[in-house]
């Protein structure tokens, strides 16, 4: 093969060959530039996820904590209410007219006493009506109820504003009208609370 021949077949092989190597490179090149694409996407979405996932655990969180306040100002001004109902029925209680009063007296022993022969404390600012005559009609009325009918007025007086606290020997049952009517409160503002309660779990499910 003459020189000049030689000379242009290894001039086209080295050429072919760069092209080939150039070739590979640029692949390799687009090979290295997907996988680190696709490694960025990855990390981009798992950024973004994480983001999101952050951002819904605060909004949950914000919504709660709304939530919460919102119940706590209702149950704040339930309570006012209640306690404004309450000191109303307490004042209405000490406005009665002595014949209604009595009759709610005598409501509130029949309600309470248990065998009939038990001793009656009474508020230190009690009405008059309620005394040992009170007493001793409210004793014919538990006879015929079947009871024993010996109701005894204690001399000792109670700082209670009405009402009754029926002792037998060192038990004492307080029927007052304070502890009556906060009783009622306290079972009205439970059932108030667990109210508020079921409604923010319902709004959370």
């Amino acid at each position: 093969m003459p020189i000049k021949n030689i000379k242009d077949k290894i001039i086209e092989d080295a050429l072919h060959e760069k092209e080939k190597i150039i070739k590979e490179a640029n692949e390799n090149i687009k090979k290295i530039r997907n996988n680190n694409q696709e490694k960025l996407n990855s990390i981009e979405n798992n950024i973004l996820e994480q983001y999101e996932q952050e951002a819904e655990l605060k909004e949950k969180n914000i919504i709660t904590e709304a939530r919460l306040e919102a119940n706590k100002e209702i149950l704040f001004e339930k309570q006012a209410i209640i306690e404004e109902i309450f000191k109303e029925a307490e004042n209405k209680i000490e406005k009665l007219d002595n014949k209604k009063y009595a009759v709610f007296m005598e409501k509130l022993i029949l309600e309470n006493v248990e065998n009939g022969d038990e001793t009656l404390y009474i508020g230190d600012k009690e009405r008059k009506e309620i005394n040992q005559n009170f007493i001793n009609d409210m004793n014919e009325k538990l006879k015929s109820k079947g009871k024993k009918g010996s109701l005894k007025l204690s001399k000792k007086s109670m700082p209670i504003k009405g009402g009754i606290i029926i002792g037998t020997n060192e038990i004492r049952k307080n029927a007052s009208i304070e502890v009556i009517l906060d009783k009622i409160k306290e079972d009205i503002e439970t059932k108030l609370n667990q109210f508020l309660f079921q409604k923010n779990e319902d709004l959370n499910a």
